[in-house]
């Protein structure tokens, strides 16, 4: 049972496409904005840095949120029901799908009023 790396770190924003402008501007390479769970998401991809920008939180119902905020960062494990077993989980664990594969994640928080993402890899991205 172990954090095995980063995914990437989860950034709210009210205004995507600004959002999106911004990071292509500073030269990061920004996949389209897509409808994702109970909003819409992009990612996007500045040198080692992998961000997913979302304008709505996927656990928002969970815990109160500005519009805009850094939300998590994405944790793979190598074993998420054995990770979750030590902490007290603000939501999930729930199986999503998108470009990204299937993935097992949950959020649990952290000191300083973080939360954090556990992941684990389910099927690999299509294709």
């Amino acid at each position: 049972m172990a954090v095995t790396g980063l995914a990437n770190l989860a950034v709210k924003v009210a205004d995507l496409e600004a959002a999106c402008a911004w990071y292509r501007a500073a030269g990061a390479a920004v996949s389209d904005p897509v409808e994702w769970e109970n909003g819409r998401r992009a990612d996007a991809q500045l040198g080692v840095l992998s961000l997913t920008l979302f304008t709505h939180a996927i656990y928002e119902d969970a815990c109160a949120l500005p519009d805009e905020t850094f939300l998590h960062p994405a944790l793979f494990v190598d074993d998420l029901d054995a990770e979750l077993a030590r902490h007290i989980v603000l939501w999930g664990p729930r199986t999503v799908q998108g470009t990204f594969g299937t993935r097992r994640i949950a959020f649990v928080e952290a000191p300083g009023g973080m939360r954090l993402e556990f992941m684990e890899q389910v099927e690999p991205p299509p294709g």
